[in-house]
């Protein structure tokens, strides 16, 4: 379990610039607010954003350009590779990936 400088849980955040690197939130609403990620190191669950603007910097910025090559301008699906039990025990790589599509 990650530990985080501070949790916020069923706070609202009305035009604030918001660091959400280093913090966790839960049931908590955004409105109007400029959103700043650099490491992704936060965990939001349940969150609301209304007119937010997202900032990315440093490591975040270098993911965004990297996921933008795989989507051409179409939305992006994201799997939760952390989640338990969603592949099981064994990890996806592109041999296992390539393996699967023989076996089908």
């Amino acid at each position: 379990m990650n530990s985080f400088t501070t949790r916020y849980k069923n706070k609202k955040f009305v035009e604030k610039r918001v660091e959400l690197d280093g913090n966790a939130y839960e049931n908590c609403e955004f409105e109007g607010c400029m959103i700043v990620l650099e490491k992704g190191e936060t965990e939001i669950r349940g969150c609301k954003f209304n007119r937010c603007r997202l900032v990315l910097l440093g490591q975040a910025l270098r993911i965004a350009k990297v996921l933008s090559l795989f989507t051409a301008g179409k939305p992006l699906k994201v799997l939760d590779f952390a989640e338990p039990g969603l592949f099981g025990e064994k990890h996806l790589t592109a041999e296992h990936a390539e393996g699967a599509e023989k076996d089908k």
